[in-house]
């Protein structure tokens, strides 16, 4: 198991990496297109790429962020349960957000499917092929669904739901 571990946990890495360096593109394309439109010029589809990068580095950061706890979680309702009934609540959002997670990338990914199939290319002056694009959202999806999975297996084996330094506490 501790080899499915270090390979979800690489997998969280270069996600969040990509999804820094598409946060990097984001801020090149604009810096680029300032200029060039400072020069009277114009960069064809930086629109497109801005938008794209920016997606892209949304979707990529779910599961980097579900690794090291950073997701939003509403724990209004575990100050409300008793103690005991704590770590089956945890389980049963596990299993929801597994069940959610994997559903949208099933979803996702034949939407990419799709998009490739049909040979689909985006309509700006650039004719990129859109399943490259798509297909930030359709990983970003399936990683985040996988480290759930993980969490929810955690939970059933018996081990500690803590969200909080998960990355930290495993690597040590």
């Amino acid at each position: 198991m501790a080899v499915l571990d270090r390979a979800l946990h690489h997998l969280a890495r270069a996600s969040g990496a990509a999804s820094a360096a598409a946060l990097a593109a984001i801020g090149l394309v604009i810096a680029a297109q300032i200029v060039a439109r400072l020069a009277g010029r114009q960069i064809p589809a930086a629109d497109d790429f801005a938008a794209w990068a920016m997606a892209a580095s949304a979707f990529l950061a779910l599961p980097y962020a579900m690794r090291h706890g950073d997701h939003i979680r509403v724990t209004l309702v575990l100050q409300f349960l008793p103690k005991r009934w704590e770590r089956g609540y945890e389980l049963l959002a596990s299993a929801i957000g597994t069940l959610l997670a994997g559903w949208a990338a099933w979803h996702t990914l034949q939407f990419v499917y799709d998009s490739w199939q049909y040979e689909e290319v985006a309509q700006g002056l650039l004719r990129v092929p859109l399943w490259i694009p798509q297909l930030s959202m359709a990983l970003g999806l399936l990683l985040l669904a996988l480290m759930l999975a993980e969490r929810l297996w955690c939970g059933l084996r018996g081990q500690p739901l803590s969200d909080a330094g998960v990355e930290t506490a495993r690597t040590e």
